[in-house]
């Protein structure tokens, strides 16, 4: 909002990528004489609302059902009072009032009372000229400082006013190296429940003069009859819902941001004979709506096969059982889930053609079968640190990336990997696959947004090959790495200079590269191949798996230790029924089960009746076929299920009307 020192002013929306359009429905205002404007939502009700001092007096804006505003008297008309505005509680009830200056003083109206109705407070008679809401003492609300030709004067609370909390958010957690938020909180909303009554506060702006207070936020409980809150809702600028409970008056309250995981893909569980555990996230490749640049989001691959470690699932009751759970704040689009074993004969290996593929040749989850592998020799990274025994084993002990970058989730200083062989590198039997285990630390879509105005980019890898004349070349410009947690990439190499006994990756992402090999990919026709049918699907709200996090930020989910509720909010929109949801999950026809945070789709299907031959291997691999979406500011479409991944056709629309009939929305 721009006022201008006559009509009309301005009034822009922000589309958040530095693009504003003039905001529809407020002609009115952009036409009034105006002096001063705040915003506050005083009654708590979701819909902020617009409060001016000009030559008509003090005036409250609301929108109509149409959205169009319109102003309404508050206080006596004229202009006695033509700001500055600031917008505090200043009798302790919990409800926001308007305070208003004039020539010689000031004066403060409750929002809710009627026009009519009498200031709360009337000091235009104190001679102060310039005048300023304190808020110093915790316990008791805000202070009013005034500067008259006396000298400074102070109003202090009185001894009936009722008790107050103030509370100081920061998005700053002490314990955590990152950061999503700024540190002064500037931008929160907060929402402040005492018994049933409501406050809603903001940390932007409460005052019409310039600049940014800093102060904390004063809340009082006469409203309530309480001594503390009962609940208290954050926002934070980030978008990121955060909740405490069983705050106590006559304190401050210094509130952290939790820096948690709020979003990256559903999660995959695999019954191993004992319980679920936690094996990696799926469905990566198919995240929508994730901002790249302004205008430009990521093309999402919603194909992804996994190849499941070995000894993470085992036949129970001639089923294997697999749960796709969503305990972030997302919704998930499962159209298909199939299983296929495979029995390797003696000697034989497998992995599977799969990552998240940048700007290189996208990958066809096929299997690759192999019988030869070679690590390296050596492993040396770009400050000279020899990390081989480090990547050798796929341990969850990775090589350590290059510098954080503090400004950006997920973002680290160039850094780079030397891979030496003791042989040729293309030297086959078999063709050459660069094999590697990792995982990475996915930026959020405002982080990119970040990165992007600052001109600071995340280089997805980059291989290099060095020939026998020296020279390094670049094979494979951005090809991909490990799409999530903890799992298994390839990456079929190109051909590389002759003679060629040496790689290097390089990037700006926080990757942590867990082990390096190149495999020798053969045709395995004695391979046995079968199809594990899909004997059921059901959908559950299961509640939240508890996540930790270990050294070099190694996820991991306890499925039998969850929480029936988290700080989460559903995506608002149409999700699948609770129960049986086989028909949406059997076929690959675009019709969804669509799920969101607590909730998750348990996978059960027919195992092989016999076991594998002696001194044979049995791998499975799990086909799915999905999306998933988050609920970042810049995430396109974040904050609501539609619109719906995939093509309409008759059959999904009548799956759709059968299945898809639960409404969620909110917290």
């Amino acid at each position: 909002m721009v006022l201008k020192e006559s009509p009309p002013h301005d009034v822009f929306l922000n589309d958040r990528v530095w693009q504003y359009r003039s905001a529809p429905g407020m002609a009115s205002f952009i036409a009034a004489e105006l002096d001063a404007v705040v915003a506050a939502d005083s009654d708590a009700d979701g819909q902020v609302e617009l409060y001016t001092a000009g030559p008509r007096g003090l005036e409250r804006w609301q929108p109509d059902a149409g959205g169009s505003w319109s102003g309404a008297a508050l206080g006596p008309a004229g202009g006695t009072f033509r700001g500055p505005l600031a917008i505090a509680d200043v009798d302790g009830d919990g409800v926001l009032d308007l305070v208003a200056g004039s020539d010689r003083g000031w004066a403060a109206w409750s929002t809710t009372a009627p026009a009519s109705a009498s200031p709360l407070f009337d000091e235009t008679a104190s001679g102060a000229t310039a005048w300023a809401v304190v808020h110093q003492d915790p316990g008791r609300g805000p202070s009013m400082f005034g500067l008259s030709s006396d000298g400074l004067l102070e109003w202090i609370p009185g001894p009936q006013r009722p008790p107050y909390l103030a509370i100081a958010p920061t998005g700053r957690e002490i314990a955590s190296d990152q950061r999503r938020s700024n540190t002064s909180g500037i931008g929160t909303r907060i929402a402040v429940r005492a018994g049933s009554h409501w406050t809603a506060v903001d940390t932007v702006r409460t005052a019409s003069g310039p600049g940014q207070s800093l102060q904390p936020v004063s809340v009082g409980l006469g409203g309530s009859g309480s001594t503390r809150a009962d609940f208290v809702s954050l926002i934070w600028s980030d978008g990121i819902l955060q909740t405490e409970i069983d705050l106590a008056a006559g304190r401050l309250h210094r509130i952290e941001e939790t820096q948690r995981q709020l979003s990256s893909c559903p999660v995959l569980f695999a019954f191993d004979g004992t319980g679920f555990r936690f094996v990696t996230d799926i469905l990566g490749v198919g995240g929508i709506g994730f901002f790249e640049r302004p205008g430009v989001y990521s093309a999402p691959h919603p194909h992804e096969r996994v190849l499941l470690p070995e000894g993470s699932l085992a036949a129970h009751g001639g089923r294997y059982s697999l749960v796709v759970g969503e305990p972030m704040e997302e919704v998930t689009y499962l159209d298909r889930a199939a299983l296929t074993t495979y029995d390797l004969p003696p000697g034989w290996h497998m992995a599977v053609d799969e990552r998240k593929a940048i700007a290189g040749p996208v990958p066809t989850g096929a299997p690759i079968f192999y019988r030869r592998e070679r690590l390296p020799a050596r492993v040396v990274n770009d400050r000279h640190q020899d990390v081989t025994a480090v990547t050798a084993t796929a341990d969850l002990t990775a090589a350590p990336p290059g510098a954080a970058d503090p400004r950006f989730i997920g973002r680290t200083a160039p850094h780079a990997l030397t891979l030496e062989f003791d042989a040729p590198i293309a030297d086959g039997p078999g063709a050459p696959v660069l094999m590697i285990d990792g995982w990475v630390e996915y930026p959020y879509a405002q982080t990119v947004f970040a990165a992007w105005q600052a001109g600071a980019a995340y280089l997805a890898p980059t291989l290099e090959a060095r020939g026998t004349d020296g020279r390094w070349q670049v094979v494979a410009p951005e090809f991909g790495y490990p799409a999530g947690m903890p799992r298994r990439m390839t990456f079929p190499l190109p051909a590389l200079p002759k003679g060629a006994r040496a790689l290097r990756l390089t990037t700006t992402q926080e990757i942590y590269w867990d082990r390096l090999a190149v495999i020798y990919s053969e045709p395995a026709p004695e391979v046995v191949v079968r199809s594990a049918p899909l004997a059921g699907a059901t959908l559950r709200q299961s509640g939240f798996a508890r996540r930790t996090t270990g050294p070099q930020r190694t996820p991991h989910y306890d499925y039998d230790d969850r929480k029936p509720l988290l700080d989460t909010r559903h995506p608002r929109g149409w999700y699948s029924r609770l129960g049986p949801v086989t028909p949406l999950v059997e076929r690959d026809d675009d019709a969804v089960a669509i799920f969101g945070p607590g909730e998750d789709v348990l996978l059960e299907f027919t195992a092989p009746g016999q076991p594998p031959p002696e001194g044979w291997t049995r791998r499975v691999i799990l086909d799915t076929k999905g999306w998933c979406k988050d609920m970042d500011l810049y995430t396109k479409d974040g904050d609501t299920v539609a619109p719906l991944p995939g093509a309409e056709n008759p059959a999904r629309r009548a799956l759709h009307a059968a299945f898809n009939t639960r409404y969620e929305g909110g917290q």
